[in-house]
């Protein structure tokens, strides 16, 4: 049994600790508790049998999901999970005149800790605003290359502009490939990315794909010019 973590966490002039710990080889889990006041209000149960059944088993690896597992218990509470007003709307907390990356790094700061997986683009795609592009992304364990199927992957749109908007959320195949087809909106004024995030067995991982201006936007006012040149030249 390895040990666990605890940790307080303030919220509103309320005081919540988070527990985790592992339950050990005859019982592969490892289970968060929070309390506020002296009571539990929630709890989370994650199961490591994959680990604890295969040749993969290692402590450093369940230590690892224990982490994850804690840190996004935490976040929640800092997210409003436990408001008494209610959970805060999605991305209640970023501030739209920050910078694309400050916007990122802000949304990903109220979101879980980051692990062992990657994603890896099955192919290259060209994102523009105003397009319905197609995105396959590989879900693998980022040592190995392995191949993660079932985990959750959920793409969202980032925006110096707007909110937070979840445009697809589904699970990779058998051969950890998820296949998205998503609505990018023309914002002609904000920056934008779409931000595809997967998670299996309390291991995350993101990935970042800046979406460009849509082509009407790029050369449209440069081929007015250029129109317009012609015009002049051919009334000379």
């Amino acid at each position: 049994m390895i040990t666990g973590f605890n940790t307080d966490v303030e919220y509103q002039d309320r005081v919540f600790h988070v527990q985790t710990e592992d339950k050990g080889l005859d019982n592969p889990v490892v289970e968060s508790l929070v309390y506020c006041g002296g009571e539990i209000i929630d709890s989370q149960r994650n199961s490591y049998a994959d680990l604890s059944e295969g040749e993969t088993y290692s402590e450093d690896e369940i230590l690892m999901r224990m982490e994850a597992q804690h840190q996004a218990m935490i976040r929640e509470i800092r997210n409003g999970r436990y408001d008494t007003e209610g959970p805060k709307p999605f991305g209640h907390n970023i501030i739209s005149n920050h910078s694309l990356d400050e916007v990122v790094l802000d949304f990903l700061h109220g979101e879980e800790e980051l692990g062992s997986l990657r994603l890896d683009p099955v192919e290259d795609a060209v994102l523009q605003q105003g397009s319905r592009p197609t995105l396959r992304m590989s879900v693998l364990e980022d040592q190995t290359g392995r191949p993660i199927a079932g985990a959750q992957v959920r793409f969202t749109l980032i925006s110096t502009q707007d909110r937070p908007r979840e445009l697809f959320s589904g699970t990779s195949a058998d051969d950890g490939v998820i296949e998205a087809t998503v609505e990018i909106p023309s914002m002609p004024e904000a920056d934008l990315a779409i931000l595809c995030r997967a998670s299996a067995a309390g291991r995350r991982t993101e990935l970042r794909q800046l979406v460009h201006c849509s082509a009407e936007r790029t050369n449209g006012p440069a081929e007015e010019k250029v129109r317009k040149k012609k015009g002049r030249k051919a009334k000379g």
